[in-house]
């Protein structure tokens, strides 16, 4: 079975370690030592469309990008790096997504929700149509 969520996660997740970013499918434990910044791919979301000769879809996938104090301007160039995505037309082996750049967001928070520490969270929702 081919699915369409699981296939634009690995092509993305692939595409981040291409950039050179250390890219995680989950939140890195304290076991881990992750070292900021690194990605962290996050949660996708299908939304089917029904057309009149096939179903295709809306997909929405969150792009993370975590980096201390220091590293602002770092998450910043990830987050477009990242961003620049939905710039593009992405083929996996068994579909075709894409972009919606005009429905891309990106945002940069301060986070301090760790006890003494100051944390730079980048947020990159991506779209893409299923084509």
């Amino acid at each position: 079975m081919y699915l369409p969520d699981q296939e634009l996660f690995d092509y993305v997740y692939s595409a981040s370690q291409g950039m050179g970013f250390d890219t995680y499918d989950h939140l890195p434990m304290q076991s881990e030592n992750a070292e900021y910044p690194f990605v962290n791919i996050g949660d996708v979301q299908q939304l089917n469309i029904a057309n009149k000769t096939a179903i295709g879809a809306e997909l929405h996938i969150t792009l993370n990008v975590w980096g201390n104090a220091e590293s602002r301007f770092v998450v910043s160039q990830m987050s477009e790096e990242l961003a620049e995505l939905a710039n593009r037309v992405l083929i996996t082996d068994h579909f075709r997504f894409v972009g919606r750049p005009s429905r891309t967001d990106k945002q940069i928070l301060t986070d301090t929700s760790v006890p003494d520490t100051v944390l730079k969270h980048g947020i990159v929702a991506l779209v893409f149509n299923l084509g």
